[in-house]
């Protein structure tokens, strides 16, 4: 298989870093993206850079298309003649539908669309796939496979996208929002921002754990740190009638309304 990317920004290199690293054994990688030393460290490691989309686009067997959503079009019209049957095209492209990238593409090859998390820069990404009616199962199997090796895998309806992007692509900027305000307490109770920094990605990374391993409803989990008539009871006390929950979900809400207004634009 020969793995191609369009576009090697922070989102494209680690998927293309991911794949270099889990895809079978024998992959051949390529790559094209206007700012050339982004792609110096991939190209060390066996990335072989192309001088155009559309070279890439013939080579690839797999093409990764990893530029902004308003770069789509262009590119595709670069590409278009290219996308043969036998390929399949990749798009993370927030917002860009499947059927968006048909018509850019003339609609001949296998068309995915997939929606990562930045935690895929580390290896532990959450990613949504929807699959076009071009492609077989065969080939949907084999596409889930190889980003199984970069997180976990959901495959979704379409109109779930706006709705995933909103709960779990926005979702890091939710929970390292709540990290720094904590981080924040820390330094006001006295301990440095380096150990504030320290404990708190431990305090995060634990309770992820936990909720992985534990059969608990989350709400039992938080009821078992709340001793009576203890301090952690009193803090909780504090989030419930600011309404932190309630928080939370409206910015949840509020996302996935402008995903949906950012597909209807598209």
């Amino acid at each position: 298989m020969v793995i191609g990317c369009i576009g090697c920004g922070n989102m494209g290199g680690a998927l293309l870093a991911g794949l270099l690293r889990s895809a079978p054994q024998g992959s051949r990688f390529c790559a094209y993206t206007r700012t050339p030393e982004r792609l110096a460290q991939l190209e060390a490691q066996g990335v072989r850079r192309l001088q155009n989309a559309l070279e890439v686009a013939k080579e690839a067997d797999l093409l990764l298309l990893c530029v902004k959503p308003a770069q789509v079009a262009a590119v595709l019209r670069e590409i278009a003649e290219a996308l043969t049957e036998d390929k399949v095209l990749l798009s993370v492209a927030a917002g860009i539908s499947l059927e968006v990238l048909a018509r850019g593409s003339g609609g001949r090859c296998c068309l995915v669309r997939c929606m990562p998390d930045t935690p895929a820069l580390v290896g532990k990404g959450v990613f949504a796939f929807a699959f076009s009616a071009s492609c077989s199962r065969e080939r949907a199997e084999t596409i889930l496979a190889l980003f199984r090796n970069l997180g976990l895998c959901f495959e979704m309806p379409e109109s779930q996208f706006a709705a995933f992007s909103a709960l779990i692509g926005a979702g890091p900027a939710y929970v390292f929002a709540m990290m720094q305000a904590l981080c924040q307490a820390g330094v006001t109770l006295g301990f440095s921002h380096e150990s504030s920094r320290k404990m708190v990605q431990a305090l995060v990374e634990g309770c992820a754990v936990m909720a992985e391993k534990s059969p608990e409803h989350l709400a039992r989990l938080k009821d078992n740190v709340c001793s009576p008539h203890g301090l952690t009871i009193d803090g909780v006390n504090v989030l419930d009638r600011r309404g932190f929950s309630g928080i939370l979900i409206d910015a949840v809400l509020a996302a996935n309304a402008r995903g949906l207004a950012m597909e209807k634009e598209a």
